[in-house]
């Protein structure tokens, strides 16, 4: 048995925001010279803090209130590059992804379901305890508490869990989008992470085997924001619905 992971935290280094302003010559030729940047890169540098993101909470809200950053994602994709705990997670998982997990992954069919159940217990691992993820979609339930009876789909990127909220039309049917910040209290519920290469590397997704309980701890309303789907005619429709910031535990 290899080393367990640890916790992996994208925002020991907090994610800053900035406002930007004209480079002046000088510090444009410093920044090529001396700190490796393009000349387009160079062209701009900081000017005022505009906010601090330090927490998963945070990072939902901004992008609740922002709908895309880039920016975030950028931060989110280093911070995993260099954590030596996403390191030893991802090497805890097999070199060659499971057909019924690829196909889980690429086509999110329910008859992909049950053998993705399986692929998970078998070759997943148990989450660091502490270990926060975002999940993006409409808490259905009337109940505080819920025990999952499928894979349940994670990243560690609150931007894909939002596009996932929306996706195919979700958030429109459902009139609200809930943006989870799911914390992991302790579970033998087994989890795979997906690698970040290929054609889903972006999703950042860790997917947990059915029969998490998972617990609505607190939601706040953030704002109300625009989704669509497409209607008749193949035509875009769009409304606003309110969407929230809902902290949930996993076990």
């Amino acid at each position: 048995m290899g080393k367990k992971a640890g916790v992996v935290n994208v925002f020991d280094t907090p994610y800053e925001v900035w406002s930007k302003r004209d480079a002046t010559t000088e510090e444009a030729l410093d920044r090529v010279n001396n700190k490796g940047l393009s000349a387009i890169e160079a062209l701009q540098v900081n000017d005022k803090l505009i906010e601090v993101v330090s927490t998963h909470v945070e990072a939902a809200t901004r992008i609740l209130c922002q709908r895309t950053d880039n920016g975030l994602k950028g931060h989110i994709d280093r911070a995993l590059d260099e954590s030596p705990d996403y390191l030893t997670l991802r090497e805890s998982m097999p070199q060659d992804k499971p057909e019924a997990l690829s196909s889980y992954q690429g086509k999110f069919s329910e008859c992909d379901w049950p053998l993705a159940d399986v692929a998970i217990q078998t070759h997943g691992v148990e989450m660091a305890q502490g270990q926060y993820l975002f999940h993006g979609g409409h808490w259905a339930s009337n109940s505080a508490s819920i025990t999952t009876s499928r894979p349940f789909s994670t990243s560690f990127c609150p931007q894909v869990a939002l596009r996932n909220a929306e996706w195919n039309g979700k958030a429109y049917d459902a009139g609200r989008v809930d943006l989870m910040v799911v914390r992991v209290t302790g579970t033998t519920n087994k989890a795979f992470a997906y690698s970040r290469e290929g054609n889903h590397g972006n999703e950042k997704e860790v997917v947990f085997a059915s029969g998490a309980q998972l617990t609505r701890v607190q939601e706040t309303f953030i704002a109300n924001i625009p989704v669509s789907k497409m209607g008749p005619d193949s035509l875009l429709i769009e409304k606003c619905v309110p969407a929230y910031v809902v902290v949930v535990d996993l076990n």
